[in-house]
């Protein structure tokens, strides 16, 4: 028997070593796509990696195949948020730009990038370079930086196909905005040469033209017409907003003051917001930051205006209100310590007129009345940990009370990370 015993093993261990030297394949790993070491970054799941090659005559972008997903590792630099679920993130990689939209909380993104032909020389900002009104309409500026002349590029597709226009004017350009698919406005600043003189220009057809409103090739004649816009010469521009075809607004520092003009005719003519800031209230500041005009969504008429005041190497933030759709601002100091370090000029965000957030070192603030006072939320343990590799914030933005998205940096700016909350800034993680 203990024979017959000694030959049945043997041939278990024949078949079981048989068995592992023939083994079930195991199921496709999802490819890794690298990008050179200096720009390795956030890790994302793309499903189609290629760019469109379609400047010009519009070229559909490569064909979607949902089984063919790819992770790659990339830099981003800046995002923007379009609904609950659905949103933009970009960054430039060998002067590339490299845009992506997610549309399931970032578990899988499209490559909607423009052709590789048209480089970048830089990063390209929200509201500046980039601006969407929803997942199919967007526009892109390419700034011509010595790499030929400046463009815009448009989708009505979500970025499968891209059309491009040259813009006529000169200099850079400062600030994007439209207020529906086919009016828009583009704010550009002339170089040295040009005495910075700016210009305004305006498309009525979704930017396959433009026409100048303000500056140009006389911009002294404009100034004598247009008595009460003399604003878009001087200062340094820092942000516009248009609510309507007909009504916008335009922040910037002049003489080392925030300062908001107006406009109720579609941009032919700017008048200065008196009432807006008052000096006075601010004795002890040594300069000031102003930030963008928001109109939270779904409103025309309540929004808000952040200013820093800095005093050395500190900056503290308050915050300016409308309920009248900016005739009139309320200026609301907010209860928070001073800033400083790298994300001393991060000003707060806010949903609604009573509710926003900030962050103040790894630490998240919610207000739910203006910024009258600020809840210390519980400590995420993925956000501090995060935070202590990529200590600057890049953007803070949320879409509803509960979902909100985070870029943070590594100083030097090699490396970045897109975080997400779905708890109201609770918890966080890594997209």
């Amino acid at each position: 028997m203990s024979l017959w015993l000694k030959i049945a093993g043997t041939a278990l261990g024949m078949v079981l070593l048989l068995t592992a030297c023939n083994p079930e394949p195991p199921p496709a790993a999802t490819p890794v796509l690298d990008e050179p070491s200096e720009d390795d970054g956030q890790t994302i799941t793309v499903i189609n990696p290629a760019a469109s090659e379609n400047q010009g005559n519009p070229a559909a972008a490569p064909a979607e195949n949902t089984n063919n997903r790819y992770q790659i590792q990339t830099r981003l630099t800046d995002f923007q948020l379009l609904s609950e679920t659905t949103g933009l993130a970009w960054g430039i990689t060998r002067n590339e730009l490299r845009l992506y939209i997610t549309a399931d909380n970032g578990k899988t993104w499209t490559n909607i990038s423009p052709a590789a032909s048209v480089p970048f020389a830089t990063t390209p900002e929200y509201g500046k370079d980039i601006f969407f009104l929803d997942p199919n309409h967007g526009f892109i500026v390419r700034n011509s930086a010595g790499s030929g002349d400046t463009i815009v590029l448009r989708t009505t597709d979500g970025g499968t196909t891209w059309k491009v226009t040259s813009f006529p004017g000169a200099g850079e350009v400062k600030a994007m905005v439209f207020a529906d698919p086919d009016h828009g406005w583009l704010l550009s600043e002339g170089n040295v040469r040009d005495n910075g003189t700016r210009s305004l220009y305006e498309t009525n057809d979704g930017a396959q033209t433009f026409e100048v409103l303000l500056g140009g090739t006389d911009p002294m004649q404009l100034l004598l017409e247009n008595k009460d816009s003399p604003s878009l010469i001087p200062g340094t521009q820092t942000s516009m907003a248009f609510t309507s075809p007909l009504h916008g607004f335009v922040t910037e520092i002049n003489q080392g003051l925030p300062t908001l003009y107006t406009t109720q005719n579609g941009g032919l003519i700017w008048t200065q917001n008196d009432h807006f800031f008052n000096p006075d209230k601010y004795k002890t500041c040594d300069s000031f930051t102003v930030g963008p005009v928001s109109f939270f969504s779904g409103s025309v008429r309540e929004g808000w205006i952040p200013v820093g005041c800095s005093r050395g190497d500190s900056t503290k933030f308050n915050g300016y209100f409308t309920e009248d759709a900016g005739n009139t601002w309320t200026l609301t100091p907010f209860q928070l310590s001073w800033q400083t370090g790298l994300n001393e000029k991060m000003a707060p965000t806010f949903l609604t007129r009573n509710e926003g957030w900030t962050i103040l070192d790894s630490t998240v603030y919610h207000t739910l009345n203006q910024g009258a006072s600020w809840e210390p939320l519980p400590e995420s343990k993925k956000l501090v940990e995060t935070m202590i590799d990529y200590p600057e914030i890049v953007k803070l933005q949320f879409f509803n009370s509960r979902v909100g998205w985070l870029l943070v940096a590594q100083e030097n700016q090699k490396r970045s990370l897109l975080m997400q909350t779905k708890d109201g800034g609770r918890t966080w993680q890594v997209l």
